[in-house]
């Protein structure tokens, strides 16, 4: 028999003002000291534990002349995860940068942010950037213990509170071929945390697993949620294949939260039948479309479990909707198989637009609110941003409609976005990259294969071309995820009667291929 939540106050650990997350951590130290915080590389670290490894992070950090964004080159260990806890002590806003990204891609990054400071643990690029620190915080060099001593705790956590500051800094695809930066404040994050501790009873005796890389936004809610309602946060070991793992973790240390994005369901469909994980109690997908008909084949895997769809662009704070899923009822409230993104949270409010930004029954979904960035990097693409009676109103790119029930109905994009395994991806960034390398004309599509599992196809207007080199090139350039998985030479591109490159005739060309 599944659980469900009870409608009640679950409130006690509610963040307050701009604080940072890191308080929350605290608190669960003052409460819960000797209890296991995190596992990682197969070991545990208890409450206290883990705040000595933070502690000797933070004692490395400038306390003189204050620094506004740290980098943090991030390892699957415990000093990366300390280093943002640290760092949101701190009062800066962490810039992770993925260690397997080319090296061109982070020092993009790194100049856009002008960071002064980099932490890393054990990896060193080939590549520093002038005027930046690279600080190895895996020395640990400071062994000393910290007294356990509650007025420590408050008026160190009091010293370096800022209001309004930023929290981090993700980068997301960009159509110009560079990545463009979303700065989420601590408002903003506090809010999305208020949400679920206001609605989840999240408590000391859960387990969350953390599957996400650190670049990928709903990591933030996967390791901090654990830390402050006291539970512990197991982190997804890397050296393994990711889907299967996912349900070796699960069995064998009983988690009982566990957010992923839905196409970890279709690589371990034929599975399904097969696994059975009582422990876990709630089942939280993002990132990407769940389908009702692989939801259903889920929620017979886990039988005590709820399952809840959310939906949110990382301009939005992680998520921004819920849908919680009923087998019944989903059925008819899904469109095209696609089980709907719900209602937005409390203190964001929506639009649906046309292309002339004028409210309408289906259309471009537009939020305004206490979750939504203020701005993007460097004041960034302003066209994502309009002013509608007096409010500023961000323009996600996706087609929704509202059902009658008041829950959102997802139909496609109106762009070229689209997803890989829950990134996003700017396909003119893509077209933009390698039209760079090789100067001729280059037209992306997104395919789906039966699994409805999502790759890249790249056309290319030449009759000639060494496609292995390409692809070398590309490698240094682009993330493997961003890289098309087949490369298509044509001596000249299809066109539709508006003199545009036709795509459903690049289609069929692939289908044919």
């Amino acid at each position: 028999m599944k659980q469900k939540l009870k409608n009640k106050d679950f409130s006690n650990n509610r963040l307050i003002s701009q604080e940072p997350l890191s308080i929350g951590f605290l608190r669960s130290v003052l409460e819960f000291p000797d209890r296991q915080a995190i596992f990682i590389n197969n070991q545990y670290y208890t409450y206290i534990e883990f705040l000595n490894i933070v502690y000797s992070v933070f004692k490395q950090l400038p306390l003189e002349k204050r620094i506004e964004k740290i980098g943090i080159y991030c390892n699957d260990d415990i000093y990366t995860y300390a280093s943002i806890v640290a760092i949101n002590l701190y009062g800066a806003a962490y810039v992770p940068l993925n260690i397997n990204f080319p090296e061109t891609r982070n020092q993009s990054i790194i100049k856009q942010c002008d960071l002064k400071l980099i932490l890393t643990s054990n990896y060193f690029p080939n590549k520093n950037s002038e005027g930046t620190v690279l600080l190895d915080i895996s020395l640990e060099k400071s062994k000393e213990e910290i007294v356990f001593d509650k007025h420590w705790i408050l008026n160190f956590t009091e010293s370096n509170y800022i209001d309004h500051s930023i929290a981090y800094i993700l980068f997301t695809s960009g159509s110009t071929g560079e990545p463009k930066g979303v700065p989420v404040s601590n408002s903003n994050l506090n809010h999305f945390f208020n949400f679920f501790l206001n609605n989840y009873d999240f408590n000391e005796k859960d387990k969350f697993l953390q599957v996400y890389e650190l670049t990928f936004d709903v990591s933030v809610f996967s390791f901090f949620m654990p830390l402050i309602v006291g539970a512990c946060c197991y982190v997804l070991p890397t050296n393994q294949i990711k889907y299967s793992n996912i349900i070796q973790q699960i069995k064998e240390h009983e988690i009982t939260v566990v957010s992923m994005v839905p196409t970890v369901l279709r690589f371990l469909e034929k599975y399904l039948k097969d696994i059975s994980l009582p422990s876990l109690r709630l089942s939280l997908f993002s990132g990407d479309v769940l389908y009702h008909s692989l939801a259903v084949k889920w929620s017979h895997a886990i039988p005590n479990a709820e399952i809840h769809n959310f939906y949110g662009p990382t301009e939005t704070t992680i998520v921004c909707t819920r849908y919680i899923w009923n087998e019944s009822e989903s059925e008819t409230e899904s469109v095209n198989d696609i089980v709907p993104l719900g209602k937005a949270f409390d203190g964001l409010e929506i639009l649906i637009v046309n292309e002339n930004n004028l409210q309408y029954e289906k259309g471009e979904l537009c939020f305004y609110g206490e979750q939504v960035i203020s701005s993007y990097l460097n004041n960034a693409n302003e066209d994502k941003f309009f002013i509608y009676q007096g409010k500023r109103y961000y323009k996600t790119g996706d087609i929704v409609s509202v059902d009658n029930k008041g829950n959102l109905l997802f139909y496609g994009r109106n762009d070229d976005q689209v997803k890989i395994n829950g990134y996003r991806i700017e396909l003119k960034e893509i077209e933009f990259v390698i039209e760079q390398q090789i100067h001729f004309n280059v037209k992306v599509i997104c395919v789906s294969d039966d699994k409805k599992i999502n790759s890249l196809v790249a056309f290319i207007e030449t009759n000639k071309l060494d496609v292995e080199d390409l692809k070398e090139k590309l490698s240094i350039l682009l993330p493997n995820y961003m890289i098309p998985r087949k490369f298509i030479l044509l001596e000249s591109f299809p066109l539709n009667i508006n003199g545009k490159v036709d795509k459903n005739v690049l289609l069929n060309l692939y289908q044919d291929a």
